[in-house]
């Protein structure tokens, strides 16, 4: 397997080569130093990975000659969303890098009420980008087939609609009827799952009803309170271990 991938547009590869452009291609002659005859491997986001040989390395275009290719078997059978209020400094960045390393399928950024984030358009496009990117580093670096999807910034409701048909899962500490591990005793992974995590403030207790009349189920994760940046990837971990097992989750918390 090689040592170093890269996952880039499918139409970037033709007739049996492919181009890593602009960052990618840096990367590979300024900060990893490689050179013609080395081995990377590249993902076009379809669950393959192909084994290529550098043919020619510039700072704004790298080629390629692509060799055999193998299907990655790697993804959880589950797919989870992650539903994120923005939160300040480096706690999102935090959110979709770990995340996307233990397995989430996509991130959908939202505004809420306490959300101490607010982003101008302009900024906001920065900021996707950004997050995109730090995304895509994540799969590469954490060996997966796909990169999750970062999308946003949604209102709740415009995210709730988004995740219709899905189980979705309200965090929150206060007055849940539930524990996560209760609800993995009689919840359905198959529709995939939707965890909706406040901001450092937490969600209102008008947006929690909101999710609930979307279907909603409230659950808490333990007895301390767990801060916005940790919430979602301990309730990830939670689920993923009942799918990497391959039990049920009646089985996984009974």
């Amino acid at each position: 397997m090689p040592k170093h991938r890269f996952f880039v547009p499918a139409e970037q590869f033709s007739n049996g080569i492919v181009r890593l452009l602009g960052e990618d291609a840096r990367q590979i002659r300024l900060v990893l130093r490689l050179q013609p005859g080395d081995e990377i491997g590249v993902l076009d986001g379809s669950g393959k990975e192909y084994h290529c040989v550098l043919e020619s390395v510039y700072r704004e275009e790298t080629v390629a000659r692509v060799g055999h290719w193998v299907v990655l078997d790697v993804e959880p059978t589950v797919h989870i969303t992650v539903v994120q209020s923005l939160a300040k400094g480096e706690k999102l960045e935090q959110v979709i890098q770990h995340g996307t390393e233990i397995g989430v399928s996509r991130f959908l950024l939202v505004q809420t009420e306490r959300s101490v984030m607010r982003l101008e358009k302009e900024r906001e496009r920065a900021r996707m980008e950004r997050w995109r990117r730090i995304a895509k580093e994540a799969a590469e670096q954490a060996h997966r087939a796909k990169v999750p999807a970062v999308d946003g910034i949604l209102s709740l409701p415009e995210a709730l609609q988004q995740v219709a048909g899905a189980s979705i899962l309200t965090l929150h500490p206060d007055g849940a009827a539930l524990s996560l591990a209760e609800w993995l005793r009689c919840g359905s992974l198959d529709a995939g799952v939707a965890v909706i995590v406040g901001p450092e403030g937490g969600l209102t207790n008008d947006e929690v009803l909101l999710c609930q009349k979307h279907g909603a189920t409230t659950v808490s994760l333990m007895p301390r309170v767990l801060r916005t940046e940790t919430a979602a990837l301990v309730a990830v971990s939670q689920i993923l271990l009942c799918d990497s097992l391959g039990i049920s989750p009646k089985e996984c918390s009974g």
